[in-house]
């Protein structure tokens, strides 16, 4: 597993997810020239941050979705560090898939998963 920690949403410390990973990928403008040959311009490099919870409470999850759900506020940063270096990125919060379980009096949520997409 690649050396992230230290996860902060709008400059505050979350509940560190069991999974923490990073897609990178490439934003292109391309097409083919007249001869059939492909061209292509790098239009930017972004990120997609994934997180994993299995199980968290609902105070904890409460917590989170007040950072990145706010609907006054779609664009937010996010700051960690890789491997010892502080990175940080502007992202917006995908879908949120979670289930809801009950044990006594506390809430909890299972399998809760959610994106943040580089601006």
């Amino acid at each position: 597993m690649p050396g992230y920690s230290n996860v902060k949403i709008r400059g505050v410390t979350i509940k560190q997810p069991l999974q923490f990973s990073i897609e990178r990928y490439n934003i292109t403008n391309s097409g083919r020239v007249a001869t059939g040959e492909m061209v292509m311009e790098l239009i930017a490099k972004k990120r997609k941050f994934l997180f994993r919870y299995p199980t968290i409470t609902g105070r904890e999850l409460d917590k989170i979705l007040d950072l990145i759900d706010d609907p006054n506020a779609i664009f937010f940063d996010i700051t960690y560090d890789e491997n010892n270096v502080p990175k940080q990125a502007t992202v917006y919060v995908g879908h949120i898939p979670s289930r809801l379980i009950r044990s006594g009096s506390e809430w909890y949520w299972r399998d809760v998963n959610f994106d943040l997409i580089e601006r």
